[in-house]
């Protein structure tokens, strides 16, 4: 099984809310990958919107996105465009 890390910054204006939560969520099942953010040594599941949301992240917060299965890059980079877009809609 395929995995990636990679720091990014929360480029989402409002921080990661509810609706970037489950967007993250969503790319797990369109990917069929295992996906964690890590943040201050705790690192949750983004097939829970609850632990995503429980990190508290902000604009400008770093945080390593890891993301293992046969589609992690493309996943990669669909993470990229929800936290790094400004927008998280």
């Amino acid at each position: 099984m395929r995995g990636v890390r990679e720091e990014i910054t929360v480029n989402v204006h409002c921080g990661v809310h509810g609706r970037v939560a489950a967007r993250l969520a969503a790319i797990v099942r369109e990917y069929g990958v295992e996906m964690f953010l890590v943040h201050d040594g705790r690192r949750e599941s983004c097939d829970s919107i609850l632990g995503v949301l429980s990190l508290a992240l902000t604009e400008g917060t770093r945080i390593r996105v890891e993301i293992r299965g046969d589609r992690a890059r493309q996943a990669l980079g669909r993470v990229k465009e929800v936290l790094g877009s400004g927008r998280g809609e």
